[in-house]
């Protein structure tokens, strides 16, 4: 009867012992499931982040000094700038096309051609603009838009 016990009380453990490492075996697949859906979270919240300075202008109605400010703020960057005025349209930094968003080629016109009042590229501070984020296929901002409103 000793030894009936002793070999039942050598089963409930081996039960046991496998029962709690399967048991620790799902718990860190789940972990490692909801930490890979975490890191996925945080990227996509990156890139947002990352967009979200430009994401302000689009719909918005800024003036033609905030105009100005983009166009110096991005001329070291990959987003150009098109702004068209009552006498021209004009990219900055780099040329996009408006419809698809995507990189056409670089370009020289800075922001002291915006500044020059004796040209048709000249931005009026104290106009009325309405912006326009411009993305490519991969949903990466590549340009804004600004129109002079009347």
């Amino acid at each position: 009867m000793e030894n009936s016990l002793k070999g039942l009380m050598l089963a409930a453990g081996t039960i046991i012992t496998c029962l709690v490492i399967s048991l620790g075996f799902f718990i860190s697949r789940e972990a490692k499931d909801t930490a890979t859906n975490g890191v996925n979270q945080i990227g996509g919240l990156n890139a947002e982040f990352a967009a979200g300075d430009k994401s302000i202008y689009d719909g918005a109605v800024v003036s033609g000094s905030e105009v100005l400010n983009v166009i110096k703020k991005y001329s070291s960057d990959t987003v150009g700038v098109y702004v068209k005025t009552g006498k021209s349209s004009t990219y900055y930094n780099t040329e996009f096309d408006l419809t698809s968003g995507d990189y056409v080629s670089d370009n020289s016109n800075t922001y002291s051609l915006a500044m020059d009042n004796s040209k048709d590229t000249y931005i009026n501070p104290y106009g009325n603009f309405k912006g326009r984020v411009v993305t490519d296929g991969n949903n990466t901002v590549t340009g804004i838009e600004f129109v002079q409103q009347d």
